[in-house]
């Protein structure tokens, strides 16, 4: 079994102010990620070999692994789903095991948001895990529940040392329900991003939705990074939604480079919406609106305007 990265985030230096408003500034030069071609859901019956519909987790990672397969339709329902990083028959690792595929492929819900993996109430729930050299990849129309996200993410990109990156993954109407709960502390996530060898990259998240309830600390963190082992880069996110986090988006490792996180909504994080440490490149915050923010809408203790990040058009409260 594979022993996650487990990080230790240091305390955060907190300014004695109330809100932070960030105005308009300067357009990015970064050109987002193309967005994929979205595959839609046929209204007639699935060509073998090429298509097919599933109704296990045994059975969606056989036709994973199958290189002539391009769209896995799952069908709707609850699976329950042991912790990715146990590499049990119903975890979903995607990993070396796939690795291999050259031909780019879709696992989606048969419905949008008809699909749940439950965890059953488990610790330590990483439900999806990208590793190993995965790519090409688009998940679509998903639902994680019930499991406890302990200084980890419900969903990872990385977080091992020695191991090829993920990349080419789309992710698209992922929603992390109010059922997944957090330690209390700010190392439990609903997305991961962490080192792997090069980094992880070219990665596209839309229309992610994230519930705070539990207490789940963020919704995307990026952090840890070592020699040779990098964080992401070439990261795009779009029409991000989260209410009730500790704070929705941390981003936290020097060597990220171009992420953008664009026309997203923020609402009651429980300490900020935004926090930024460790000067990167190229990031990229454009129509976000925070509102509710329990001590700031963004945070950074290289102050209001630190090197790395340009602001376009927010109102973080």
């Amino acid at each position: 079994m594979a022993v996650p990265f487990r990080h230790a985030v240091p305390p955060l230096r907190v300014f004695a102010l109330a809100a932070v408003v960030l105005a308009v500034g300067p357009p990015s030069s970064i050109d987002p990620i193309p967005t994929p071609i979205a595959t839609q859901i046929p209204t007639t019956t699935l060509t073998p070999g090429e298509s097919v519909r599933v109704t296990s987790i045994a059975a969606l990672l056989t036709a994973l692994d199958d290189n002539t397969m391009t769209d896995i339709v799952v069908a709707d329902g609850t699976y329950r789903v042991s912790a990715a990083a146990s590499q049990k028959a119903d975890s979903l690792w995607i990993g070396a095991r796939f690795a291999d595929r050259t031909k780019a492929v879709t696992v989606r819900a048969e419905t949008i948001g008809g699909v749940t993996f439950d965890g059953g109430g488990t610790t330590w729930f990483g439900g999806l895990s990208f590793e190993e050299g995965a790519h090409n990849q688009t998940w679509d129309g998903f639902n994680f529940a019930n499991g406890q996200a302990t200084q980890t993410g419900v969903v990872v990109f990385g977080g091992y040392a020695g191991k090829a990156a993920p990349h080419h993954i789309t992710l698209r109407h992922v929603r992390f329900l109010g059922s997944l709960t957090g330690t209390g502390g700010i190392n439990d996530h609903a997305i991961y991003f962490s080192q792997a060898v090069g980094g992880p990259h070219d990665l596209l998240l839309e229309d992610i939705t994230v519930d705070g309830l539990g207490g789940l600390s963020t919704a995307l963190q990026f952090y840890h990074s070592s020699v040779g082992n990098l964080n992401a880069w070439n990261v795009t996110v779009r029409r991000l939604t989260v209410n009730r986090t500790q704070q929705a988006v941390m981003l936290w490792d020097s060597t990220l480079r171009n992420i953008r996180i664009e026309d997203s909504t923020i609402t009651n994080a429980r300490d900020f919406a935004i926090s930024y440490e460790d000067a990167a490149s190229g990031i990229v915050l454009a129509n976000i609106t925070s509102t509710g923010s329990g001590q700031m809408g963004f945070y950074s203790s290289m102050g209001s305007n630190p090197p790395g990040v340009t602001f376009v058009n927010n109102s973080l409260r």
